[in-house]
């Protein structure tokens, strides 16, 4: 109760700072009407039956926690924490593999973590998307930047018209409302908001508060790329694919496959296998 109780006297002092806009106001009774029915009881002794670990957890979505604050709740309680990402020692053991892992990769690929930072690309990607030579070296890439800057080719290269426009704008869509699935319990952390932050910065945030794009987005994307042998640009087709390491959703290789004939030619003068296959 006491760690409850703590946060919950946290949060409302943080008001006078911060106006809840959807006016929680995180008082005793709030807490018990909203996540907890049985929350006074508690407070006055009526009840001593430790709440379910479903319900430390609606108590935590309530108190807008971050991972730690919750998993606090948790144990305090008795109940094991939800470790939602790798940290620590661990994450860096997972690189390290997803690194040894992209050089056997014979294809365009960059290893991304679940702050959507960039933390490595080889040389076929570096290629593909002509990422400046300087920005590969400072180690501060994010996709949220590779997306939405303009010091990257790749926005203006993936909406060279209407139709590669709004294709464009469906995955992007759909990208951010997948990371929000995927990071639901993490939406109070600081690197969450920090990200959220990024987003803005492009004035891109009305993209997260739009539904998918479509039931089935079509997974291939179309960007402009190089012609070797002419230095021309022509528009090409490719499809993403994930594989992730360290047994958790990320960090992931993210590697990128032709998907027509002028791909293929591309890709090819990239040093990707000629022979590839269509995907």
């Amino acid at each position: 109760m006491s760690e409850i109780e703590a946060l919950r006297i946290k949060r409302r002092k943080n008001l006078a700072d911060r106006p809840q806009p959807f006016l929680k106001r995180f008082t005793q009774q709030e807490l018990n009407d909203e996540a907890f029915p049985s929350y006074k009881n508690l407070l006055v002794g009526r009840t001593h039956r430790i709440p379910t670990r479903q319900t430390i957890i609606n108590i935590a979505e309530y108190l807008e926690c971050t991972s730690d604050e919750r998993n606090d709740l948790l144990m305090a309680a008795g109940f094991l924490p939800i470790q939602t990402e790798l940290d620590g020692r661990l994450l860096e053991r997972a690189l390290e593999w997803a690194q040894l892992t992209m050089k056997s990769i014979p294809f365009p690929a960059m290893i991304v973590t679940h702050t959507q930072d960039i933390k490595g690309f080889n040389e076929p990607f570096q290629q593909l998307f002509e990422i400046p030579l300087e920005r590969s070296l400072d180690g501060l890439l994010n996709r949220i930047d590779l997306h939405f800057s303009s010091g990257f080719p790749v926005r203006s290269r993936s909406t060279f018209d209407k139709v590669s426009f709004k294709q464009w704008e469906e995955h992007i869509i759909n990208g951010l409302q997948a990371f929000k699935r995927e990071h639901m319990l993490s939406r109070y952390d600081v690197w969450y908001q920090k990200l959220l932050d990024r987003i803005q910065k492009y004035n891109a945030r009305d993209y997260l508060n739009r539904q998918d794009a479509a039931e089935e987005a079509d997974p291939v994307q179309t960007i402009l790329a190089r012609m070797e042998s002419s230095g021309e640009l022509v528009p090409v087709r490719y499809k993403q694919v994930s594989i992730s390491a360290g047994g958790r959703l990320y960090p992931q290789i993210q590697v990128f496959l032709p998907a027509d004939s002028a791909a293929r030619t591309v890709f090819g003068s990239l040093g990707c296998p000629a022979d590839c296959a269509f995907v």
